[in-house]
């Protein structure tokens, strides 16, 4: 196992993990793990600093949903058994369909191959995230997951101060977006 492998490795576990456990502190000690991941991938092509500010925007962001989580006081149901195999094959599958259109992608975008695999891998895994839930925590981490694997194969592209604070604008919205979504949608049920 090479050491470029290793964090490719830690973004599918962390998919893994993101679309298997429902329960929000799985789910933000999964995103922990994902943004460890991503650095990694990105501290290979962009500056030690520009990738940390990656690393730290996505814990923030993180930490704000889960501040919003933590007011709440609640956590979602434990799906059954027949809903986890099948999300475990969603994610199998979106694992298999991603290394398949490595060879091409890699046709058309000049990025090197752990970066765009470790980027591919998010973008699929934070779209199966947004099309197997409809609960706004869920939504927002699925939002960032597709955003880190954007971000991954973006700084390949471009190496841009101006660009990596923006997206990580973008992160910080989504976070609060999120956030507001979930006590809005708590505060209609309680009213």
């Amino acid at each position: 196992m090479s050491l470029q492998s290793i964090p490719v490795l830690l973004l599918i576990l962390s998919s893994f993990f993101l679309i298997l456990f429902l329960g929000w502190r799985y789910a933000l000690l999964a995103l922990i793990v994902q943004y460890v991941g991503v650095f990694w991938l990105i501290a290979q092509t962009l500056p030690i600093g520009l990738a940390a500010v990656k690393l730290i925007i996505g814990w923030m962001a993180g930490a704000i949903l889960a501040s919003s989580q933590i007011s709440l006081g609640e956590d979602l149901p434990v799906s059954d058994l027949s809903g986890r195999i099948f999300r475990v094959f969603v994610v199998i599958f979106g694992v298999i369909v991603a290394f398949s259109i490595l060879p091409a992608a890699e046709a058309w975008i000049p990025v090197e191959r752990s970066l765009l695999s470790g980027g591919l891998i998010l973008l699929i895994s934070g779209l199966i995230q947004l099309g197997l839930t409809s609960n706004p925590f869920r939504l927002s981490i699925g939002l960032l997951t597709f955003l880190a694997g954007f971000e991954m194969i973006y700084s390949g592209l471009v190496s841009s101060v101006l660009v990596v604070g923006l997206l990580g604008l973008i992160n910080l919205g989504v976070g609060v977006a999120g956030s507001y979504f979930i006590l809005s949608s708590s505060l209609e049920e309680a009213a």
